[in-house]
């Protein structure tokens, strides 16, 4: 089976110190060796970092998201810390039917999805309340006009049940 020892969360604006903070949360358990990281690139180069300082150089297996598996600059100058690592890059295409549904959705026709807000809200730079709207702060009110120019979905092809999955299949080689 599958162990999830600890999870661990980066936070947004780490402090001086904090990856070296997780390296030896993640140390404390000398069994658990695969590390799965969702993080961004940058996040990623400083936790190879902590772990180099920490002499952990060939201890952990790490397995990356997408934002490692195509980008060097998470490992450059480091190549020793991610020796073994498996980073996914997952393949993109369109699903013709669910890319001109998704795309038909809008604030009208699509209050039943609970993320739905937020994907508007984040992909369209507006905000649905008209209370989070700050005067002179360049953020707009959604409306249907915010989308007028869009021409794909922009999501994911796979989520962290795949990743699991994944891994899991590790264990049983």
């Amino acid at each position: 089976g599958l162990c999830i020892s600890q999870s661990v969360k980066i936070p947004r604006e780490p402090r001086v110190g904090e990856f070296d903070k997780i390296i030896h949360r993640l140390s404390e358990n000398p069994n658990a060796r695969v590390v799965i990281i969702f993080a961004n690139e940058d996040d990623i180069r400083r936790l190879l970092q902590a772990a180099k300082r920490a002499n952990q150089t060939g201890h952990f297996i790490w397995v990356g998201s997408d934002s490692w598996g195509s980008k060097i600059s998470p490992i450059l100058n480091q190549e020793e810390m991610a020796e073994g690592a498996v980073t996914i890059l997952p393949k993109r295409q369109s699903i013709k039917g669910f890319d001109r549904y998704f795309i038909s959705r809008t604030l009208e026709n699509n209050r039943r999805n609970i993320w739905f807000a937020e994907f508007w809200e984040n992909n369209f730079q507006c905000k649905l309340s008209r209370h989070a709207v700050k005067k002179g702060s360049g953020i707009k009110k959604c409306t249907s006009e915010s989308a007028k120019n869009r021409k794909e979905a922009p999501w994911p092809m796979w989520s962290t049940q795949s990743m699991t999955k994944y891994t899991a299949g590790l264990y049983h080689e």
